[in-house]
């Protein structure tokens, strides 16, 4: 239905060093507008297939925004059953990348039987938690509770990543097993990255989001009349960075390697592990609680609704208007527009960087870091 385009970094080069970055986006992020005057069930089952990554997320938090803008509370086992939905995606989104890109941005071989296994363990949670498919119910759909299947299909997963790192997950993050496993294996990406010394590249200054999201969120998304703010968010001439970094700066693997290194190349790589640790860690506690419920079936209604959620990219939002059962308003912000605004934290980590032989490799492991959920082209001048 939509494209979703691509983003061009174009490099200038002077004295020996990168000068300026220019960021070119074809992102639609205006391209919500067309699901005005749509009924909200029609715009929740467009949404995972509109969007060709993290599509539950969007789902869920489109979910999430139109029952706030009606006045619906979910249950606490209907918000586990999403979150849990949330976090399949997230695991599977990360792993996906270090099958995939690590391999490869290290000069090896992909290595997409682990990332299958991994999919293939977590694709079918939403039947077993919605086996009438109606997880996308304002109110909350038919939910079962089989936590014997649920758990069995996380171990799944979770051995299948233990092969994939060639190291308990759960161990991995911890800073002196991190450091060992560095220097085991100087062939995976962040072992290769420390080995060339670069586990500091891109280190610049680090203006996480906010937990809660920027505090002016609501008033510049509610007069963004024009798309002028969803294109290029900041808050306050402040253009936040989202995703694992920001999200686990706290974790102690975290704290330490920045301490060392700053924002810089190896954190962000650390960051994706303890995403991925923790996503399965919530993931089973998430399980206790789950309980049967029947569906709801509400009437259509009018208010405003606007809400975040930690996708496997960053902070997402959604806000959405309801006028008598049907949508008046509708508005997406990304995790991509902060990461790769103009003036946000890509721009930030490259600038200053050494034009040395390896500057395109380094360039396209920092986006690589950053996650951009569309393809990205580079260009040094």
């Amino acid at each position: 239905m939509f494209s979703e385009a691509g983003i061009s970094v174009s490099l200038r080069v002077r004295d020996g060093a990168v000068a300026a970055v220019l960021i070119r986006s074809t992102r639609m992020v205006q391209a919500a507008r067309l699901f005005a005057k749509r009924p909200p069930t029609e715009v929740l089952h467009l949404l995972p297939t509109v969007f060709s990554l993290c599509g539950t997320a969007q789902a869920v938090t489109g979910l999430n925004a139109m029952e706030k803008a009606a006045a619906i509370t979910a249950s606490p086992a209907q918000k586990a059953a999403r979150t849990l939905l949330v976090l399949a995606e997230t695991v599977t989104e990360h792993s996906l990348t270090i099958a995939r890109d690590w391999p490869a941005l290290a000069g090896g071989q992909p290595r997409l039987d682990h990332a299958k296994r991994i999919r293939g363990a977590l694709a079918g949670l939403r039947g077993t938690l919605y086996p009438q498919g109606d997880w996308l119910s304002p109110g909350g759909g038919t939910l079962t509770a089989d936590c014997g299947r649920i758990c069995a299909a996380i171990d799944q997963a979770r051995q299948a990543i233990t092969q994939l790192m060639g190291h308990d997950i759960d161990e991995l993050v911890l800073p002196i097993a991190f450091q060992a496993w560095l220097e085991r294996d100087p062939t995976h990406l962040p072992g290769l990255v420390q080995a060339k010394g670069w586990a500091g590249i891109g280190a610049a200054p680090f203006l996480p989001m906010p937990e809660m999201g920027p505090p002016d969120l609501a008033a510049r998304m509610a007069t963004d009349r024009d798309g002028q703010y969803l294109a290029r968010p900041d808050c306050a001439g402040r253009v936040f960075e989202t995703g694992s970094l920001a999200h686990w700066s706290w974790h102690p693997l975290i704290s330490d390697l920045m301490d060392r290194f700053g924002a810089g190349l190896l954190p962000r790589l650390a960051a994706r592990l303890v995403a991925l640790a923790e996503g399965l860690r919530e993931m089973e506690e998430l399980v206790r609680d789950l309980k049967p419920e029947p569906a709801c079936s509400l009437p259509g209604l009018s208010g405003e609704g606007l809400t975040l959620t930690e996708a496997a990219r960053g902070l997402l939002a959604h806000r959405v208007v309801l006028n008598d059962g049907k949508i008046s308003q509708y508005q997406i912000l990304a995790p991509t527009e902060w990461n790769f605004h103009p003036e946000g934290p890509l721009v930030r980590a490259l600038h200053g960087l050494p034009a040395d032989p390896d500057l395109e490799w380094k360039v396209r492991l920092l986006i690589n870091a950053l996650d951009p959920c569309v393809a990205c082209a580079i260009t040094l001048e």
